[in-house]
């Protein structure tokens, strides 16, 4: 086993759990595959970096999920009020770019190509998409979509001044393969954007979360200005918060970041049982919502094997009235708050939100999280 940054052999794995089938964020009415993959962390003793190992099997299952409508893990940019969110958390992360609005732009694993169709509405001229996910090649309004996988053999027969992605770093297992190709089209003083989830807090406190069959890597600054570094570039601005790293970086000289500044998580899995035992007593109590049909909560049932009866509730208003986890989702105005003891908060992100909005609504009770 070599790591996918540095090519080194000395790993260590920090987290290995019994084999669970692959989160997609699709319904029980929608899943398509139960079968179980592994579920295994390895962190590179040289520079720091953590990735899963993934094996010809899951690398399958996953190039079939990310040819389909569940390439996201999540709801897709601008639908229903999550979607929404997002977006606008991403477009805030990116930024004004409007010095690129006469220039050529391309995004990285685009989606449903919302922030590309936001940026054709501010008057942005060049714009092309690559999404394997999407029904065909083709332009639409002036866009052009790809529809392809970035492999070692696959170019396009131009440059561009700007590259950005929203969460593609993290799913790419050769990740070589993806900033080499970044690199090759990226013209002389052009500048790359790159999001991934910021998974420092999530390592350290044992977050379940952190493992998803779809995320290749674990990227936390340094690992990630590591790889940028390596393939010669320089970050110019960072964008980042707890949730996700955000780094502006533009071509340079081959600069390799020092291996000492990588952040070893030896203690992960003992954290992650320990907040496994506490969850675990959450969910055996009386009249309890769980808040959060999400990949996180998906973990923590399958490895537990728990069949407690607790209530579903997201926030999200596409997945109510569907089933997750053989529970059926419901919105925070459909319970009956003064029903319930304890309310466990499964997402980080806007988890402080959340616990507010029940506190605002008069709930009384426990509210708890995950970490």
């Amino acid at each position: 086993m070599f790591c996918h940054l540095c090519g080194h052999s000395k790993v260590e794995a920090i987290l290995e759990k019994p084999a669970i089938p692959i989160y997609t964020n699709a319904s029980d009415e929608d899943r398509k595959d139960n079968r179980l993959y592994s579920c295994c962390l390895n962190q590179c003793l040289e520079c720091g970096h953590v990735f899963q190992p993934i094996s010809k099997e899951i690398r399958n299952a996953l190039k079939t999920v990310y040819l389909s409508e569940y390439a996201q893990i999540t709801t897709p940019l601008g639908t229903g009020n999550w979607g929404k969110e997002r977006a606008s958390y991403y477009l805030n992360k990116l930024g004004k770019i409007d010095q690129y609005k006469r220039k050529s732009i391309l995004e990285i694993g685009c989606g449903n190509g919302y922030v590309l169709k936001e940026l054709k509405k501010a008057g942005f001229r060049d714009l092309v998409g690559i999404e394997p996910s999407i029904q065909k090649t083709q332009e639409i309004d002036g866009i052009l979509f790809l529809k392809e996988f970035i492999t070692a053999g696959f170019t396009v027969k131009r440059k561009f001044d700007f590259i950005f992605s929203f969460g593609v770093f993290e799913h790419v297992d050769d990740i070589n393969n993806l900033i080499s190709f970044i690199k090759k089209h990226l013209n002389d003083g052009g500048e790359l954007f790159v999001e991934v989830p910021n998974c420092l807090t999530q390592l350290n406190s044992g977050d379940p979360a952190v493992f998803c069959h779809e995320h290749a890597h674990c990227f936390y600054k340094e690992s990630l200005c590591y790889l940028l570094a390596d393939y010669g570039f320089e970050v110019v601005e960072d964008r980042s918060d707890d949730h996700s790293l955000a780094i502006c970086a533009k071509k340079t000289q081959a600069n390799k970041v020092n291996s000492s500044d990588a952040i070893f998580f030896n203690e992960f899995q003992t954290t992650l049982e320990n907040n496994l035992i506490r969850t675990e007593e959450n969910l055996n109590g009386n009249n309890v919502i769980v808040h959060g049909a999400c990949n996180s909560l998906h973990n923590i049932l399958n490895w537990s094997g728990n069949k407690s009866d607790f209530t579903l509730v997201d926030s999200d208003t596409t997945k109510h009235g569907k089933t997750f986890f053989n529970k059926k989702v419901h919105s925070i105005d459909s319970v009956d708050l003064e029903a319930f003891d304890t309310v466990l908060i499964v997402p980080d992100f806007f988890s402080d939100a959340i616990k507010l909005d029940y506190e605002r609504r008069g709930f009384n009770g426990l509210v708890d999280y995950i970490t």
